[in-house]
C-alpha cells in the first residue's frame, strides 16, 4: 500500500472512530432525557434482586461461573488451546454438556501427581479449565446438572472417544473425581472443535501447584479499541447505599478522590482520574468465612444487585483469606487486567450482610478499529527464560498468562485500549512482564 493509501486509511479510521463517539453522546442523550424507562427496569431489578435472573441483564450464575480455556489434547505432540472468535465456544460446549446426564461422584486418587499427570496426558481427551476452583453447586448451576459432592474441582476432562470417561480435577491436592456420566453426544462436542476455531499449539504443565497452559510458540492476538460507557457515581450511590433520597448521603472531595457516606455506616470511594471505586458497608464487620460455595453464591448475589454489565465477565478467584471473589472482563478468551486494582470485580464478604467492593465506573461496549496488525508475543518458555535471566526464582511464580492490559485513548475519553500482553502471578500479585523486567527483583 502506498502513502497516499495509509493516509486515507488513518483518515476512514479516526472518521469511524469519530461516528461511533458521535452516535454513543446521542444514544447517552436519549437516556438521559427518558429516565422513565430506566426508572421502571431499576424498579423491577430491585423487585427481584433475589432472583438470580433479572430483566435488567439475563445473566445467571451459570452464566459466569463458566469456564474459560479449552484445552484439546489429541496427543503429547498434538496439543491445541482451542478459540473461537465468533461465538463463545466454552458456551456452546455448555450447552452440548447440559443433555447429558452427570450423576455419582467418586474420588479416584488424592495427593498423587504420577495419577495426576498421567490423566492430563490421556489421548484425545478435552479439558475445560476454570481460573481457580469451584464446587459441585457451580457445576449444577452452569451445566444445569444435579451432582452432589463435596470437593472442589478447577478442571473438567472428558473423553471425546469414550463414553462416561469424565473427570474433575483439583490442581491444589491433584484430586481425582469420576463422574457417572450417560447420555453423551460426543459427536457434537468434535464437531465445535473442528469448526471455524483459532488453535494455539500448547503443553500443560504442573509448575507450583497449578497446571499451566505454555504456549509453544510465539502467538499473534489482535489489538482492541473499545468504546466505553462511564457510570454516574448517582447510579451507584443508589445501588449500593440503597438510598434514593440525596439528603441522606453527604459528599466531599479530598486529594483527587470523592467520597460519598450515609448515615448506615456505608462509603463509596471514587478515584476521580482513574474512575476506579471502592465500597465498603462498616456496620457489623467480623471475621466471616463460610466457606467458598457460600462466598462464590453471595458474591454473585452482590453482582447482579450493582446492575453492572455482566457481557464480558467471568468467575477469575476466590480468596479464602479474604473471603472474597474476583470477577474479570472478557475479550476473545483473554482476561482484562489493569482495569482496577484487583480485577474487574472484587466482591469481598466480611459479616452476614455486609461487604466491600472494588470495580470501576467504565463498562466496554462497542469496538472500534484500530488499523493495526496484530501483536506478536514471545512464547511462555521465552518469558519464563527471561524472568530467570533477569534474576527471578520461579518458585515465586504462581502462574502466568496471556491478558489484555487496558489503557486510556489520548485522543478520546470515551474509548480504551486493550493491548495484549504476558502477565505473570509474582508472589500473589498480577504484573505485566515488562513491569517485572524493568523493576527487576
Amino acid at each position: 500500500m502506498g502513502m497516499r493509501g495509509m493516509r486515507t486509511s488513518r483518515i476512514l479510521i479516526h472518521l469511524g472512530l469519530i461516528l461511533v463517539v458521535l452516535l454513543s453522546v446521542v444514544l447517552s442523550w436519549f437516556i438521559w432525557t427518558n429516565p422513565a424507562r430506566y426508572e421502571k427496569t431499576k424498579q423491577q431489578s430491585s423487585r427481584n434482586s433475589t432472583v438470580i435472573q433479572n430483566e435488567q441483564s439475563n445473566k445467571s450464575i451459570g452464566d459466569i461461573y463458566l469456564p474459560t480455556q479449552v484445552i484439546y489434547h489429541q496427543t503429547d505432540t498434538n496439543t491445541h488451546l482451542i478459540n473461537n472468535t465468533n461465538v463463545s465456544l466454552t458456551d456452546s460446549i455448555r450447552s452440548a454438556i447440559e443433555k447429558w446426564h452427570l450423576r455419582g461422584v467418586t474420588r479416584e486418587s488424592v495427593n498423587s501427581r504420577k495419577a495426576y499427570e498421567k490423566l492430563i496426558a490421556r489421548d484425545e481427551t478435552v479439558m475445560l479449565k476454570y481460573p481457580d476452583s469451584v464446587t459441585s453447586g457451580i457445576l449444577n448451576d452452569a451445566f444445569d446438572q444435579k451432582t452432589q459432592f463435596s470437593g472442589k474441582f478447577s478442571r473438567i476432562v472428558f473423553s471425546v472417544s469414550k463414553r462416561n470417561e469424565v473427570y474433575l480435577l483439583n490442581d491444589t491436592n491433584y484430586a481425582i473425581y469420576k463422574v457417572r456420566t450417560t447420555n453423551q453426544n460426543l459427536a457434537q462436542i468434535k464437531e465445535l472443535l473442528s469448526g471455524n476455531v483459532q488453535r494455539f499449539a500448547v503443553k500443560e504443565t504442573l509448575i507450583n501447584h497449578r497446571l499451566m497452559t505454555n504456549y509453544e510458540n510465539e502467538v499473534k492476538v489482535p489489538e482492541y479499541s473499545y468504546l466505553v460507557n462511564k457510570q454516574t457515581a448517582a447510579y451507584f450511590v443508589s445501588t449500593l447505599m440503597d438510598s434514593d433520597n440525596a439528603s441522606s448521603v453527604t459528599t466531599k472531595e479530598q486529594k483527587g478522590k470523592t467520597i460519598y457516606s450515609d448515615s448506615n455506616s456505608k462509603r463509596m470511594t471514587i478515584n476521580n482520574k482513574r474512575g476506579t471505586v471502592f465500597y465498603e458497608d462498616l456496620a457489623g464487620q467480623q471475621s466471616y468465612h463460610e466457606g467458598t460455595s457460600k462466598a462464590l453464591s453471595q458474591s454473585f448475589t452482590v453482582l447482579k444487585r450493582m446492575e453492572v454489565p455482566l457481557d464480558n465477565m467471568r468467575y477469575y478467584r476466590y480468596d479464602s483469606e479474604k473471603n472474597s471473589v474476583i470477577y474479570r472482563s472478557y475479550v476473545e478468551g483473554f482476561p482484562i487486567f489493569n482495569q482496577t486494582d484487583y480485577g474487574t470485580v472484587e466482591v469481598q464478604i466480611t459479616g452476614a450482610r455486609t461487604k466491600q467492593i472494588d470495580f470501576s465506573l467504565y463498562s466496554l461496549q462497542i469496538p472500534v478499529p484500530t488499523g493495526k496488525e496484530r501483536t506478536t508475543l514471545p512464547s511462555t518458555q521465552t518469558i519464563l527464560n527471561q524472568l530467570e535471566a533477569t534474576g527471578y526464582k520461579l518458585s515465586d511464580i504462581n502462574n502466568i498468562e496471556i491478558g489484555y492490559q487496558w489503557t486510556a485513548n489520548p485522543s478520546s475519553d470515551l474509548v480504551v485500549n486493550l493491548t495484549p500482553t504476558w502477565y505473570v502471578n509474582y508472589k500473589n500479585q498480577w504484573i505485566s512482564y515488562q513491569k517485572l523486567i524493568e523493576q527487576q527483583p
